[in-house]
């Protein structure tokens, strides 16, 4: 079963026991998480988790962003938008600010100096869609560019 938990993501007390949870599925999530309790969110999970429990990571690949936009296919401006939240999807909701970024291998490493068995999987893509405030022109010219996510599993020992 799945549910939806409105409540700070990162305070995983209040709503499950140590060694109880399956599975966290954190779809373009993790990146919200702000960085001064990012490593701590980590352990948390592994605290939570039952033995063999799963963490799954669905985020865009900044790695994979920065290739794109070194090969020219993707504006310095769409990149921006990809990697940063835009203004105006933070004007609808403060929380959607990120304050992370990874390659899927830097996810990984992160997840292994927790104490996970992680690996790296293809987790597809998302259609860019994203206007630039300032100069809308340099994002518009690049709508429809699928951007890469990264998929990681990390799995409790």
């Amino acid at each position: 079963s799945c549910w939806t938990v409105l409540a700070d993501a990162t305070n995983l007390d209040q709503f499950c026991q140590n060694n109880t949870v399956d599975e966290f599925y954190l779809c373009h999530t993790l990146e919200h998480i702000h960085t001064l309790s990012y490593s701590e969110f980590l352990r948390n999970m592994y605290r939570k988790l039952k033995p063999g429990g799963v963490v799954l990571v669905v985020q865009t690949d900044v790695g994979k962003v920065l290739e794109m936009m070194s090969r020219s296919e993707l504006t310095f401006r769409a990149g921006r938008t990809a990697i940063f939240t835009p203004k105006d999807r933070l004007k609808k909701n403060v929380y959607h600010q990120h304050f992370n970024m990874w390659s899927a291998d830097e996810l990984v490493r992160d997840f292994e100096a927790c104490g996970f068995l992680a690996t790296a999987f293809d987790a597809g893509s998302w259609k860019y869609d994203q206007i630039d405030e300032l100069v809308p022109e340099d994002t518009i010219k690049c709508h429809g560019v699928r951007i890469p996510n990264l998929g990681v599993r990390a799995i409790k020992k």
